[in-house]
């Protein structure tokens, strides 16, 4: 069954009469109502108090990247980060002699203090 334009401005027409008639509630109504919410409110019910559990920190941090797929992104590239700079294959080893003109060593423990810390 198609619609025709008519029956698009009827449909029009009938919703906003409708959205224009206020009807009001009864007290009856009201009063249930109200004394209803009196009673949750008493007896401490979910609207008295907030019982959510409050996130900690690992899930505030989780959410603040992005979730889990965002995580497993990071560890990934953590870990090829980590493997690349302890064993870096020939051609990162080639670059980077060719920018800085070698490789070098800096000593983190001196062998005199190690001795030193001896006995």
């Amino acid at each position: 069954m198609m619609m025709t334009p008519d029956d698009d401005t009827t449909l029009d027409r009938t919703f906003a009469q409708i959205r224009a008639e206020d009807v009001p509630l009864s007290d009856g109504l009201m009063d249930r109502i109200m004394m209803d919410a009196d009673s949750v409110l008493a007896a401490g019910g979910p609207m008295a108090r907030n019982d959510a559990p409050q996130p900690g920190l690992w899930d505030s941090l989780l959410d603040a990247i992005g979730g889990w797929p965002s995580f497993s992104g990071l560890a990934a590239a953590t870990v090829a980060g980590l493997w690349i700079g302890v064993a870096p294959p020939d051609a990162v080893t080639n670059v980077t002699d060719v920018l800085w003109g070698g490789t070098f060593e800096v000593p983190v423990l001196d062998g005199d203090l190690l001795s030193a810390l001896e006995g």
